[in-house]
């Protein structure tokens, strides 16, 4: 079953986590430290799920499919040995050299993620209209 869209409420509620680099509608990223967190705890035999309420993200909002799918995305980065990734570290990993298809698909997160936060940014604005500029 396919991963549900989430509402702008739900995205706001993701948004508030110091956890939550960004979320668009279908897809969240979190931090290498989110990460490690939860390999850490999953390591101590506790459950995806509770570990995401842990660390203080409503596992309701992200729903089964994504925890689970959550949990084989942080494994894989375990298995590979490059430690854990995110928006901000994506180049690192790759010792400073990006192929080229890996470096247009790196600006392309960038600018996806710039997008997402200029459309963010207009809808706080136009909740208050009459704010100064």
């Amino acid at each position: 079953m396919a991963n549900k869209k989430f509402t702008e409420q739900e995205m706001l509620t993701l948004r508030n986590s110091k956890y939550v680099l960004d979320v668009s509608p279908s897809i969240v990223h979190f931090s290498a430290e989110f990460k490690k967190l939860f390999w850490k705890e999953l390591s101590k035999g506790r459950l995806p799920r509770e570990i995401v309420s842990t660390l203080g993200i409503d596992p309701n909002i992200l729903g089964d499919s994504r925890i689970n799918g959550l949990k084989t995305m942080i494994g894989n980065e375990v298995k590979k040995g490059n430690g854990f990734r995110d928006l901000n570290t994506y180049a690192q990993g790759c010792n400073g050299y990006l192929s080229a298809e890996n470096r247009i698909k790196y600006l392309e997160m960038q600018l996806a993620y710039k997008d997402q936060e200029i459309e963010f940014l207009k809808k706080i604005v136009s909740l208050n209209p009459e704010a100064p500029e």
